[in-house]
């Protein structure tokens, strides 16, 4: 199915949803797919701050079967970890100070719908083991209650960091990330579908225009600008411009927005680290090591990680433990990253 056919099918249940360039389109087609298998796959999306993961997150809520429930979004990292517990998983009447009423959690809230579970990478570990308790019992235990509450929800987790990484560096557990990376869905930044810019701000204008604000238009110069910055905030960073040059049009009196006008908007970020394409920066701009030809930033780290393991592994004799201890890994982790990595398994004795 190409592009495009994909995105006029989506829009059919997607909304919120803008973008032709290919790397939206394959976005829309792992939408499409889960449309297709059953709601209760648990989604992992992934990708930069601003990319519009929640905004995925709710298009494949809307696509399943669960559409006519609710879609509960929690960002895990803006409550506090002490309250995030009793949030997501409720609390019966006298279980701390304060618990007045019996109250339950947004999991119970979000029966037969979807949770969005944003910025999981910041939960504390002991949540993280009674999230994966709901994940593998489809139960959850409110604060001070006696008996364990059974829910039907689907899980989406959304994370701007390497949980990976994480997992390596003990920061997150690795028997729940294998639980949540059921199908994972990397979105792509902004500065890798810069052929949507014009259709975003497109949309933009026109949804402050419904919020009241004066009908503005971009000229070509000021497209063209766009398209060449490199957006470091992504999709929130191009709406959030979007307003403040409706606002500064109002008291212009001015309707046609010119390349001139952006130049105060973009200067406001470090020229060091926020720059237009390559070939265009200036003096100014630190040197940005090149990536090997063909390869993306993830398969490099890859790269990376498969030397670094084989070499442990021929410095270690085939020995599992000595090489973990060397790369400062639990050696379960190894095992599965050899595994995960399609490592040779005549590296790896027999336990």
């Amino acid at each position: 199915m190409n592009c495009s056919a994909t995105a006029c099918k989506s829009q059919q249940y997607l909304t919120n949803i803008v973008g032709e360039s290919p790397a939206w389109c394959r976005i829309l087609n792992e939408v499409t797919a889960l449309s297709h298998a059953p709601s209760t796959v648990t989604v992992l999306l992934t990708g930069e701050t601003g990319t519009g993961k929640e905004v995925i997150a709710r298009a494949i809520h809307e696509a399943s079967d669960r559409a006519n429930r609710l879609f509960i979004p929690i960002n895990c990292a803006a409550i506090p970890a002490d309250l995030l517990e009793s949030v997501l998983f409720g609390h019966e009447k006298g279980a701390f100070t304060g618990a007045y009423v019996k109250s339950p959690g947004k999991f119970e809230q979000a029966e037969g719908g979807t949770i969005l579970l944003d910025e999981i990478g910041e939960m504390s570990f002991p949540l993280q083991a009674k999230l994966l308790r709901v994940l593998q019992e489809k139960q959850v235990d409110r604060i001070g209650g006696r008996e364990p509450v059974s829910v039907n929800v689907r899980i989406i987790a959304a994370t701007h960091c390497d949980l990976q990484r994480k997992v390596i560096e003990r920061e997150f557990r690795e028997d729940l990330y294998y639980r949540l990376n059921v199908y994972p869905i990397e979105l792509p930044p902004l500065r890798e579908r810069r052929q949507d810019v014009t259709l975003l701000v497109s949309y933009a204008t026109e949804k402050l225009a419904k919020r009241g604000h004066p009908r503005i238009h971009f000229l070509e110069d000021a497209l063209e600008a766009m398209e060449n910055y490199s957006w470091p905030g992504n999709v929130r960073e191009l709406m959030n411009l979007v307003e403040r040059i409706s606002v500064q049009c109002i008291l212009s009196k001015k309707e046609a927005v010119a390349a001139a006008d952006l130049s105060a908007c973009f200067s406001g970020t470090s020229k060091t680290r926020y720059t237009v394409r390559p070939e265009q920066t200036s003096g100014e701009s630190l040197p940005v090591p090149a990536l090997p030809e063909g390869k993306t930033l993830p398969e490099y780290l890859l790269d990376i990680e498969r030397t670094l393991i084989l070499e442990a592994m021929h410095q270690t004799s085939g020995n599992a433990s000595s090489a973990a201890r060397k790369l400062g890994v639990p050696r379960s982790t190894l095992l599965s990253r050899i595994q995960a990595l399609s490592l040779p398994r005549w590296n790896v004795p027999p336990s």
